[in-house]
This record gives structure tokens, sequence and C-alpha cells, in this order.
């Protein structure tokens, strides 16, 4: 018998693991401490760490999406400059996403 999945369910699994580590990475990169970035997308610093080594290459893949990298420059520009980050943000960021993962479009945005 198949399991029943929603659309979040297998975002949740599949593309938010990657687009937290890839927030992260920008973070890092924009000079913010691995700890506080990490813990900015509600993750530890030990898992940055060996997620970034296991999905890199799904990180790469994200980033390497014009329109993927431009929402994701936005997002980290307003949390550098501690503006609140909308749920819906992030829905239509994982929403564009999907496509990279081989995932059919949300169906609620």
């Amino acid at each position: 018998m198949r399991k029943i999945t929603t659309p979040c369910e297998d975002a949740f699994k599949i593309v938010v693991p990657v687009l937290r580590l890839a927030i992260a990475k920008r973070l890092i990169e924009k000079g913010v401490p691995v700890v506080k970035a990490s813990k900015e997308v509600g993750i530890s610093a030990t898992t940055y760490e060996k997620q970034i080594k296991m999905k890199g290459e799904q990180v790469k893949k994200v980033n390497s999406d014009e329109e993927i990298s431009d929402m994701l420059d936005s997002l980290v520009g307003r949390i550098l400059s501690g503006q609140t980050i909308e749920t819906t943000s992030f829905c239509i960021l994982c929403s564009r996403s999907r496509r990279i993962f081989n995932l059919p479009p949300c169906p609620n945005l």
C-alpha cells in the first residue's frame, strides 16, 4: 500500500533542508558566524557542517537557478537587516524551488 503524503510533507523532507543550508551558507559568506547563521535558519552548527557536506551539490543546484538565487538574496538581505520574514515569503521560495527537485508545483500558491 502506498503512503499518502501532502505536497508540504514532500517539500519539508526534500526542499526545506536544502533551502535552510543555502540561506545559512549565504549568511556565512556575508560574514555571519556559522553558529549564528545556523541558528537563524533553525539548525545547529554541527548539523550545518554535516549537511553541507552531504547536500552541497543540491545547494549549488538551488543557487545556480537565477530566480531562486534572487529570492535567496532578498531573504538573506532581510535577515541581515533584522526584518521579520513572513511565512509566505518562505512558502513562495519553497514552491518555486520544487521544480529543481522534480516535485510538482505547490497547489496552494
